[in-house]
C-alpha cells in the first residue's frame, strides 16, 4: 500500500484537528485553505505584520513597497522644508539689526598674478611671457662677466629671478694642460657615470685662440637668480 494511499484528507487538510504538517508537504492533496493567502519569508515577518504601524509587506508587493518608500522620502523632504522654514523666520527678527557688507573678493596671490601688474621695465619682461620672445641674458661670476644666455623667459618676478626654457648657454674659459696620472695613483672615474643618474648637458668646446676655449650647452630649462643677471636683451620682437 502507497503512502499516498495511506494519507487521508482529514490529515492533510489545515483545517482538522487531524491535521500532519509532514503529511501535508509531501501530499499531493493539500490544499491550502485560502488561495490568495499573502506570503512571508518566515515566522517573524508575518508576526511584525500583525501590528498596528507595521510597514512588512508580503511577497510579491514590490510596487507597493516602492511607494511607500516615494511616501517616506517625500515627507522627510517636507520635514525638511518645514524646518529650514521655521529656523528662517526665527532669525528674522534679528536680519536688520546686523549691518550686510560685501564679502571680499579674495585671489591666491603668487608668482603669476604679480607679473599681470608689473610696471617699468618689468612690463618688457612680461611682453616676453605673454608674446613667448626670445631674449638674451648676459650672466655674471664673482669676477666678471660668465657668459650669454639665449632662451625664451616663462616667468619672472621683481627680484629678477628669471625662469627659462629652451636654453643655449654660452661662455668662455681657458684650456686646463692635460697632465698624466701616475700609476701609483689608480685609474680615474670613468666618464658618464653621472649621466646615469640624472640627465647631464653635453657641452662642446671651441678653441678660440690663445689657450681660451667657447663652451656652449643646451639646457631645456633653467632657473637663473637675479644677483647672476647683469643686463636682459629682447632678441625677437
Amino acid at each position: 500500500m502507497s503512502e499516498e494511499s495511506s494519507t487521508s484528507e482529514s490529515e492533510v487538510s489545515a483545517c482538522s484537528s487531524n491535521f500532519d504538517p509532514v503529511k501535508a508537504l509531501y501530499s499531493g492533496k493539500s490544499k491550502a485553505p485560502i488561495e490568495n493567502a499573502p506570503i512571508y519569508d518566515n515566522i517573524s515577518q508575518y508576526e511584525a505584520s500583525l501590528q498596528k504601524n507595521s510597514t512588512i509587506l508580503p511577497v510579491g508587493n514590490s510596487e507597493l513597497v516602492k511607494k511607500i518608500k516615494e511616501e517616506k522620502e517625500k515627507k522627510k523632504l517636507e520635514e525638511a522644508k518645514e524646518l529650514e522654514e521655521k529656523n528662517k523666520n526665527r532669525f528674522a527678527q534679528y536680519e536688520g539689526l546686523v549691518p550686510k557688507r560685501p564679502l571680499p573678493s579674495y585671489r591666491t596671490k603668487n608668482i603669476l598674478t604679480r607679473i599681470e601688474k608689473m610696471e617699468g621695465p618689468l612690463a618688457i619682461l612680461k611682453e616676453c611671457v605673454d608674446q613667448r620672445l626670445r631674449v638674451k641674458v648676459i650672466t655674471r661670476s664673482a669676477a666678471g662677466i660668465r657668459g650669454v644666455l639665449h632662451a625664451t623667459l616663462v616667468a619672472f618676478d621683481k627680484q629678477w629671478n628669471l625662469a627659462l626654457t629652451d636654453v643655449l648657454e654660452i661662455w668662455k674659459k681657458k684650456a686646463v694642460k692635460k697632465r698624466k696620472i701616475p700609476p701609483a695613483l689608480g685609474t680615474p672615474v670613468p666618464k658618464g657615470t653621472a649621466a646615469a643618474l640624472s640627465y647631464v648637458p653635453v657641452v662642446t668646446e671651441t678653441p678660440v685662440g690663445k689657450g681660451v676655449l667657447e663652451c656652449t650647452r643646451h639646457i631645456p630649462q633653467m632657473m637663473v637668480r637675479g644677483e647672476h643677471v647683469v643686463l636682459v636683451n629682447v632678441v625677437e620682437r
